[in-house]
């Protein structure tokens, strides 16, 4: 679009009627006219437009909304079972026998030979001879005989009692204890908490800027001299003040 705007103001300034200094040298030679009635002229100034192109860099921006993520923690708890253990005192018991003797008594018997002797009465008498020849005979002689004590001793056996201890024996139980250290456990539940992390997002504004390069237009002016006469007809132009047209008055070309 630009280009063809430049074209188009390139091709008036070709076309445009091309004026020399008035009263200078250089210029270019008008071809001679013909002679003509005398006119009365005068010179007036004229604004004349033109466009130049100014090259701006500017940093252009806008706001955009991005992601801004974050690492956060948030704290988490679960039960978890555990053993909780005590030492406590055990009674352990275990029976035993025992071999447990008393003496009991028997009666036994011890056999010996004592000598017991008694008294016994017995005639002493005299004697005589009595019969004949075989036949003869101690006889008594009457009168004479005296009783007279003899002991009479013999060995009798005998038994003697006594009393015998001996053991009886028996397995007799018996409760023997010790106390033990014992373990005791039981399972509870403890509750254990953990810091996770997670990503929290938020849309942020950015600024999102770019180099812009551009050429502008701007319109300038210049003063030209013109030469009006009386019938309207033929302008010289010659040098002049250029103004600059800026603002509201600018031209631009999008």
């Amino acid at each position: 679009m630009k280009l063809i705007i430049f074209f188009g103001l390139f091709l008036y300034g070709q076309s445009a009627p091309q004026y020399g200094n008035i009263g200078g040298s250089g210029g270019q030679t008008q071809p001679q006219r013909a002679p003509a009635p005398e006119v009365s002229c005068r010179t007036e100034y004229t604004t004349i437009w033109d466009t130049e192109y100014i090259e701006t860099e500017k940093q252009e921006c806008n706001t955009i909304y991005v992601n801004s993520c974050s690492t956060q923690y948030k704290k988490k708890c679960a039960n978890v079972p555990r053993q909780e253990c005590t030492t406590v005192q055990d009674r352990q018991c275990s029976t035993v026998y025992n071999e447990v003797c008393v003496d009991q008594y028997r009666t036994e018997y011890d056999s010996y030979t004592e000598t017991e002797c008694s008294t016994e009465y017995k005639d002493d008498c005299e004697f005589q001879w009595e019969g004949e020849g075989n036949a003869k005979v101690w006889v008594p002689i009457p009168g004479t005989c005296k009783s007279n004590p003899y002991e009479k001793c013999q060995d009798v056996p005998k038994q003697k009692e006594r009393q015998v201890a001996y053991p009886v024996c028996n397995k007799v139980p018996e409760q023997k204890c010790v106390v033990v250290p014992k373990q005791e456990c039981r399972t509870v539940q403890e509750q254990k908490c953990s810091n996770e992390p997670y990503q929290k997002c938020d849309k942020v504004p950015k600024q999102d800027c770019q180099s812009v390069h551009k050429k502008i237009p701007n319109r300038i002016s210049r003063r030209v001299p013109k030469k009006v006469c009386d019938n309207g007809s033929g302008s010289e132009f010659g040098s002049g003040s250029i103004a600059v047209r800026s603002g509201s008055d600018a031209i631009k070309f999008e």
